[in-house]
């Protein structure tokens, strides 16, 4: 509706002869046929038995005749629609029906060409419509006419066949092309994904066509298809829903299977540049060829391609190449098994060396004597048992490990306080304290958290694992000792004892070696504090 005063319906806005009563009558050729579009302009007085709102108005229909019924034509018509309203700019003003479930126009009045959203969005899906129609042309200049590859046509040659091979991909393009425009014109205006006014005018407006007014007028909201009048907004989707109808119907025949269309494209890619890619493949071969046997102790990956030459295939192409699967699928093993092992950036580091604090037990089980008068000098022998637990951390390599040493060791014993009298922890105690040195000879077994990785290149790479080996220590400290009183002549001596020692083992394990990396294990030094008991 047109309000009094407003000029975008004037004869030079429209290109009618005058603005009441004149007409414009255009023709033009789409899609091969004649199309009269005729542009009539009436005012209608404000006391005009029509004019329910009683404001003077100018009313303009576009009558179209000879319309082909073709997607092309159909979006000529919703692009020339659109940009005319939005150019035109005409003015216009709504009542909404009070009815609860009743669509609501926001707002009521102004001008149309402020819906720039919704406006901009309609050009987008008209756009890409076109384009989507555009795709289909391209797939009927490449229609094959020449049967090749099946019973009744030749064989296939990707040297001699490249016009065959480029029709193909085009097509194939084509097609992948066609459904994507087609998705994004069906989301353009998908109310799943509109917000505020433009959700509501595509939900409330847009889509109703023709149907009863909701402005309480008992007239009809929106214009049959081919007719726009002053309420050509609404009758927006009579052009939409035909338009979208006619799109899917050019394309039904290519199916919506989204995935093979992809793979068709993919291998008509692969036929078009079917010589280039086969020379890349010979250098490709040679290629693994040549890093395979760089690769030192891996014979058992030598056979993972091969060729061999068939004077039975077509010409250009007598080389077949072959892939060893079950070899690949274990080089496939080895590669995710490389990204955990803790090698994989040797060379970046020449030599480093990392410590970590160890916490453990220990038990040891033997025999002592002391010699002489004064009994100042002893020995022991005794077995023994060391567990520890470290976590070491490095800039490549990081893993818990734990130790186990084992073994059998001697030691000297010299006593500086030997039995002296004391009531310490009870009566007639007796108290000696001294030192003590000796050696130990042992078997040292690492574990560490990499092992089943580390283990698993192994196997393939035939690198070199040592989880034990052996072990020589150096065993140190100072001692206490305290011998309660015999009950009876016969009876051995309670003794109760404490040990502050050090030991020092000398070897290192040799744990693991990869391609000229190495991972070296000791324990330096073990500080410990035991409690002994002694009979």
């Amino acid at each position: 509706m047109l309000r009094e005063g407003n000029n975008n319906c004037s004869s030079k806005a429209t290109g009618v002869s005058k603005q009441d009563g004149g007409t414009k009558t255009e023709t033009k050729t789409i899609d091969g046929k004649s199309v009269t579009t005729t542009i009539s302009s009436k005012v209608v007085n404000s006391g005009a038995s029509s004019n329910t709102s009683h404001v003077s108005y100018t009313e303009i229909t576009n009558k179209l005749d000879g319309v082909p019924n073709s997607a092309q034509a159909l979006l000529a018509q919703a692009s020339t629609l659109i940009n005319t309203i939005n150019s035109a700019c005409p003015f216009f003003s709504v009542t909404n029906n009070s009815s609860p479930n009743a669509p609501k126009m926001e707002p009521t009045k102004g001008k149309l060409c402020g819906f720039t959203e919704e406006i901009s969005a309609i050009q987008k899906m008209i756009t890409d419509a076109q384009e989507l129609v555009n795709q289909t042309s391209v797939i009927n200049n490449h229609e094959q006419s020449t049967p090749i590859g099946n019973n009744n046509g030749k064989p296939f040659n990707p040297f001699t066949d490249a016009s065959f091979a480029q029709g193909m991909l085009a097509n194939a393009s084509a097609q992948a092309k066609m459904l994507n425009l087609a998705h994004q014109v069906g989301q353009t205006i998908n109310p799943e994904n509109l917000t505020g006014n433009f959700k509501n005018f595509v939900t409330g407006f847009l889509a109703t066509c023709n149907n009863k007014s909701t402005a309480g007028t008992n007239g009809t909201q929106g214009s049959a298809p081919g007719t726009v009048t002053t309420q050509t907004f609404a009758s927006g989707c009579a052009y939409v829903g035909q338009t979208i109808t006619n799109l899917e119907n050019s394309i039904a025949h290519f199916g919506t299977q989204e995935q093979q269309i992809e793979q068709a494209e993919n291998i008509a890619d692969t036929l078009v540049n079917f010589k280039s890619r086969y020379g890349e493949l010979g250098n490709t071969y040679n290629s693994i060829t040549t890093a395979l046997s760089s690769i030192p102790n891996a014979q058992s990956l030598q056979n993972v391609v091969s060729k061999k030459n068939n004077p039975y295939s077509p010409q250009g192409i007598e080389t077949n190449y072959y892939l060893n699967q079950n070899t690949y699928n274990q080089i496939q093993t080895i590669n995710q098994e490389l990204g955990r092992n803790p090698f994989r950036k040797v060379g970046i580091v020449s030599s480093q060396t990392n410590n970590g604090a160890m916490n453990g037990i220990g038990i040891q089980v033997g025999y002592k004597q002391f010699f002489g008068q004064k009994r100042k000098w002893g020995a022991r022998y005794y077995g023994f048992f060391d567990y520890n637990h470290a976590f070491i951390k490095s800039s490549f390599f990081n893993s818990a490990s734990d130790v186990w040493t084992y073994g059998f060791g001697a030691d000297a014993l010299y006593n500086f306080i030997n039995d002296k009298a004391t009531n310490f922890l009870g009566k007639n105690n007796k108290l000696s304290v001294g030192l003590f040195g000796g050696i130990a000879l042992a078997g040292t077994s690492w574990l560490n958290s990499e092992y089943v990785n580390l283990a698993t290149v192994n196997n393939v790479y035939n690198a070199k694992m040592n989880v034990a080996n052996f072990q020589f220590l150096f065993n140190m400290g100072v001692r206490m000792n305290l011998a309660r009183p015999k009950k009876k002549g016969s009876d051995h001596v309670a003794q109760h004892g404490i040990e502050l020692g050090l030991k020092i083992p000398t070897i290192n394990t040799n744990y693991y070696s990869f391609m000229g990396a190495e991972l070296k294990y000791r324990r330096l030094y073990s500080v410990y504090l035991n409690y002994v008991f002694a009979y």
